[in-house]
């Protein structure tokens, strides 16, 4: 079911995009920045039909992002009071990066879940929230703002100690008032803490987990912790793999295999088709999901960040019919044995 247009991809691919567009005076009192025009047109789209206009509209997002330094974004990061604000008015992709964060803690905070569905949200990076009829919860929650998910959340996941895939604050915040956080560092939710394949239960979900090595890197052979959640009979029996920053060794996903509604893959790269298929330590997805798109922490690619056009380019590969690239803030529907 994958409705992916090559022959537009390539052509769009090939086309140089701008960031900057040159409004009116007029335009600029109607919009914050550019970015506001963007966001309102991407909402329109959907992961599920990768066209031409949804492809520009990713392209003008890493556009944004190419033209803001990462050490911008870490003063930013840094800042407080008005300035924050400020800068989040003025620069496209602190606009997008606010707006993202905003409508996935309004829906999150106003959105009924019906029996048999559940909804997935992507909020930035790898940072999932997914919502049942009976429960929240997010994996690798990164985000200014994201202290303020936690009254919605009743446990959290983190795949590995690397400062894009948590926030201290919301680990803190939710720590603090009894709720479960699951990894394989922090000590301060003890009783969660792990670094074997284990299992889990709360409430309606039983999550499975499997140690991975960081990008198959020697020096870092158990860092990272491979989330398989079941999310339960009222949510349509959703479940989901969250794979983080794992080096995609079969070998370290035997406790997480077998058949799943929705993986979380990285960028689409080509090691990233180890797991799939039906062996040993492989598993079935109805669907994958490519993340980590532009990490703002990192430099633009080919310096650090996962880019866009790069992940376009591994998507053709990758071995899932249903593959797709949801960005900042948007929402996913599990219903009747589909996403959409």
């Amino acid at each position: 079911m994958r409705k992916i247009f090559i022959s537009i991809l390539m052509l769009t691919m090939a086309i140089v995009t701008t960031a900057q567009n040159n409004y009116s005076q007029e335009d600029q009192k109607k919009f914050a920045n550019e970015a506001v025009r963007t966001i309102k047109k991407f909402r329109k789209t959907t992961p599920f039909l990768l066209d031409e206009e949804r492809l520009t509209l990713l392209k003008t997002f890493e556009t944004y992002s190419d033209g803001f330094p990462n050490t911008s974004f870490k003063e930013y990061l840094a800042k407080t009071g008005e300035v924050v604000a400020e800068m989040e008015h003025m620069v496209p992709i602190l606009y997008t990066y606010r707006d993202a964060f905003d409508k996935v803690l309004r829906e999150v905070k106003t959105t009924k879940v019906k029996k048999g569905t559940a909804l997935v949200w992507l909020l930035y990076n790898m940072g999932f929230v997914v919502k049942t009829p009976s429960g929240c919860f997010g994996v690798d929650i990164d985000h200014r703002y994201a202290e303020e998910l936690e009254p919605h959340l009743d446990f959290l996941c983190i795949t590995h100690n690397h400062g894009d895939h948590y926030n201290v604050k919301l680990m803190e915040a939710m720590s603090n008032n009894g709720k479960p956080v699951l990894s394989n560092f922090y000590k301060e939710s003890e009783q969660y803490v792990s670094t074997t394949a284990t299992n889990y239960k709360i409430g309606n979900f039983t999550i499975h987990t499997d140690i991975s090595d960081h990008l198959a890197d020697p020096k870092l052979p158990d860092f990272v912790t491979l989330f398989r959640v079941e999310c339960g009979k009222d949510a349509g029996n959703f479940s989901i793999l969250h794979c983080g920053d794992s080096g995609f060794n079969p070998e370290r996903f035997k406790n997480v295999q077998g058949p799943v509604n929705m993986v979380v893959l990285r960028w689409g790269a080509a090691r990233e088709n180890n797991i799939l298929g039906i062996g040993e330590g492989q598993v079935q997805p109805d669907y994958a999901v490519l993340s980590h798109l532009i990490e703002l922490r990192h430099k633009p690619y080919p310096q650090g960040q996962a880019s866009i056009t790069k992940t376009l380019e591994h998507l053709p590969n990758v071995k899932c019919n249903n593959t797709i690239i949801p960005f900042w803030g948007e929402k996913l529907i599990w219903h009747k044995g589909e996403l959409k």
